[in-house]
């Protein structure tokens, strides 16, 4: 019999030993059995994940519904179903092991559902469950994405039918929340610019056109479907911000410019935020943010008027959602006017005239959701209104 040696063990190519081979195949195939469908699952794994992240995201950037701001921030039965409905299209999007997977939509939204909308108070806070007492307080949805018997059907395994073992059960889950208690606005890089606008009106006359006090009730209505503006009504009611001594106009004090940025900007620079927003070289004016202190105020100068020069930059966003400082107080005349800063809220122009006498001239504007994700959120703050963080995944 002929021997050949690789280190201590002797192949013999005869004899009444078992080839070696014999002993590590099984061996082999189980851990190629392993490999394969712990990979075929690792990929089910992340697609489904895929899946429940868009899925939630989406259905969250639904919460802002132009239907909810309508109701007075409360929820009602079409915002939850565009909501469901929002959700179960992005997973059917997100294709998992090449097949589009489905959720049920769970319209009773029991808490162990597929889609579950909830309220988190604090996303920062994992230990907090998600609460599904309040529907007027949601701001969080949850999707959970499963193959297993009940939904979608167990991930099929290969090489482990070898040992018995024929499917695997698979699912994931993910939680986005859209955040509001926004205090100021940071721009960190490659995030654009923050949809700010350097215009503010005293806090006093936002809250009482929240309350339903407005001197030009609702003339103007926006369609959320085509993003136009026309006149008629579509029960939200607007102001008149232009100061002036028109019986529909801002008295005087309860409006004006602010520098957002270097002081005293420039119209250009004014025009271009109007525009195009507050970019990070302004924040730097600032320290990098613009943000409400510890005792929840900002002070910016300014001025008190507002310049017929910004026609047409206010012309060009008409329909389009900002956001606007809201002060409590501002001392000092002209261009040496300081404003005290107390929050920020929500707006969308509907109409402008800045041409003929003063006591025609209007910019017209009504609450409006605003997403931003330059904002900066501090949980339990109420200093601002209708302003949120675009979704997060929180969970």
């Amino acid at each position: 019999m002929s021997t050949r040696k690789m280190g201590n063990i002797d192949f013999s190519r005869r004899g009444s030993a078992m080839p070696l081979v014999a002993v590590i195949c099984p061996a082999l195939l189980a851990f190629a059995a392993l490999s394969v469908d712990v990979g075929v699952l690792y990929d089910a794994k992340a697609e489904l994940q895929r899946s429940a992240d868009a899925a939630a995201l989406a259905g969250a950037g639904a919460l802002i519904d132009e239907r909810r701001l309508r109701n007075d921030g409360g929820m009602n039965l079409e915002i939850d179903f565009a909501v469901r409905h929002t959700s179960q299209e992005y997973v059917q999007r997100n294709r998992v092991l090449g097949a589009s997977p489905t959720v049920y939509l769970n319209t009773s939204n029991s808490i162990g559902g597929d889609i579950v909308l909830g309220t988190l108070s604090d996303p920062t806070n994992y230990h907090e469950p998600l609460s599904i007492g309040n529907p007027d307080e949601f701001n969080s949805v949850r999707v959970c994405v499963r193959r297993d018997p009940e939904r979608n059907g167990p991930v099929g395994l290969f090489f482990a039918r070898i040992f018995g073992r024929y499917t695997s059960n698979v699912q994931a889950t993910a939680t986005a929340t859209i955040e509001d208690g926004v205090v100021g606005y940071e721009i960190p890089p490659n995030s654009g610019t923050a949809q700010l606008m350097p215009f503010a009106v005293h806090v006093d006359v936002w809250e009482a056109l929240r309350a339903g006090t407005s001197p030009i009730g609702d003339q103007y209505a926006y369609d959320p479907d085509t993003g136009e503006v026309d006149s008629g009504s579509d029960t939200l009611l607007e102001i008149n911000m232009y100061p002036g001594s028109g019986i529909d106009q801002l008295p005087p004090g309860n409006f004006g410019t602010v520098d957002i940025g270097g002081s005293n900007n420039s119209t250009a620079d004014i025009e271009r935020q109007i525009v195009d927003g507050i970019s990070a070289e302004d924040l730097a004016y600032h320290g990098g943010e613009l943000k409400l202190g510890d005792d929840g105020t900002l002070t910016l100068t300014g001025d008190t008027g507002l310049s017929a020069g910004f026609k047409d930059e206010l012309e060009a966003i008409i329909g389009q959602p900002r956001a606007i400082p809201l002060f409590s107080y501002v001392g000092g005349v002209g261009d040496n006017a300081e404003f005290t800063i107390v929050g920020f809220a929500g707006i969308r122009i509907m109409h402008v005239r800045l041409t003929g006498a003063p006591v025609h001239q209007h910019v017209i504007v009504q609450p409006a959701n605003v997403m931003d994700g330059t904002v900066i959120i501090e949980p339990g703050s109420t200093s601002s209104y209708t302003v949120y963080h675009t979704p997060r995944l929180t969970r």
